[in-house]
């Protein structure tokens, strides 16, 4: 997972709780000078809400108050037409034993968009992956982090950060942000086995539209 990509392809606050683990929103956002770029570099991490729902006994349970924390670095400006980097950093992921016995095809949604080219994208780093494989599936502005392997519930892990290389064009702003539009294309998803039925249903996540969410914005000039 260290070479540059480029591919094409096309309830309640309580069981927020009991299937993730999350409760607190938080913001933070700094500034970090690189030794590789002459522009500065921001820094943010940011508390992503959700509209998630989940199946239990065959019926969708809306799940409210799901969010998940970002950490996302890109040039705060940047030349026109020059090329740069951007890391995106999901905070690692916890799903509580009692809901979650184990969980499979990981889904984490990113989109890079604006004036912009995307010339390439890697995966670096996680923690307690064990021999898991994951990839990038791009789809159009989008590029998700996924998994097939099995995770056990209860156990924490860290998925593997973002990397992706980009051009800018020759004005306006380049954005990050999450990714995905709906239930059927998610920002965030997990398929899981109920401990407690032992059905395996999903866990589907996505971004309100009218509440757009924004990582980092990158001035091109």
């Amino acid at each position: 997972m260290n070479k540059w990509t480029l591919r094409t392809a096309a309830v309640a606050s309580v069981a927020a709780v009991a299937l993730t683990g999350l409760t607190t929103p938080s913001y933070a956002q700094t500034s970090a000078t690189s030794a590789q770029q002459s522009t500065a570099r921001t820094t943010a991490t940011v508390t992503v809400p959700y509209i998630s729902r989940t199946r239990i006994d065959g019926v969708w349970t809306a799940i409210e108050g799901y969010t998940r924390d970002y950490t996302v670095t890109a040039p705060a400006t940047a030349s026109p037409n020059s090329v740069f980097r951007v890391k995106f950093d999901s905070a690692p992921i916890f799903a509580v034993p009692a809901h979650n016995e184990k969980l499979t095809d990981l889904r984490i949604a990113y989109r890079v968009s604006g004036n912009v080219t995307i010339l390439g994208y890697r995966l670096k780093g996680g923690s307690n992956l064990g021999g898991a494989h994951f990839w990038v599936q791009r789809n159009g502005s989008d590029l998700i982090v996924r998994s097939n392997a099995t995770f056990q519930g209860g156990v924490e892990f860290d998925a593997p950060d973002l990397v992706v290389k980009v051009r800018a064009g020759a004005s306006g702003a380049v954005t990050t942000s999450p990714g995905g539009s709906s239930f059927a294309d998610p920002a965030f998803y997990w398929y899981r086995k109920h401990a407690v039925n032992g059905q395996w249903d999903p866990f589907e996540n996505y971004v309100d539209p009218a509440s757009p969410v924004t990582f980092t914005t990158t001035t091109i000039g």
